[in-house]
């Protein structure tokens, strides 16, 4: 009867032991797997932050092509803008002869 109670204790014990290791086991597979999930969702992230990265420097690319040819076109405008201040000058400096000149000639139709 004690060998028999002494085995049904054992195997009572097993049994726990048992549904200890299934559950821990079940716990650590579940944690795996919510690991798993976890990493496959940053993986996601990540590639869809590497796409971005891509587009970003092709805009990059892109707005410097673009940024150079308007710097070409500034260039052109401050040459111009250059010359029509050369050219205004000219102007208020013809405009100050002509009018001595106008001056001189009623001056001189007036003789």
């Amino acid at each position: 009867m004690a060998a028999q109670k002494t085995s049904n204790s054992v195997n009572d014990v097993l049994a726990s032991l048992e549904n200890v290791i299934r559950a821990d086991t079940e716990a650590t597979i579940g944690d795996l797997d919510l690991l798993n999930r976890i990493n496959l969702h940053a993986k996601e992230r990540y590639q869809a932050m590497a796409n971005a990265a891509e587009g970003l420097q092709t805009d990059s690319e892109y707005l410097a092509q673009k940024y150079a040819d308007i710097e070409k076109y500034k260039n052109q405008v401050d040459v111009l803008d250059e010359r029509v201040g050369d050219l205004e000058a000219v102007v208020k400096e013809l405009e100050e002869w002509t009018g001595e000149l106008e001056i001189k000639v009623r001056r001189l139709a007036k003789r």
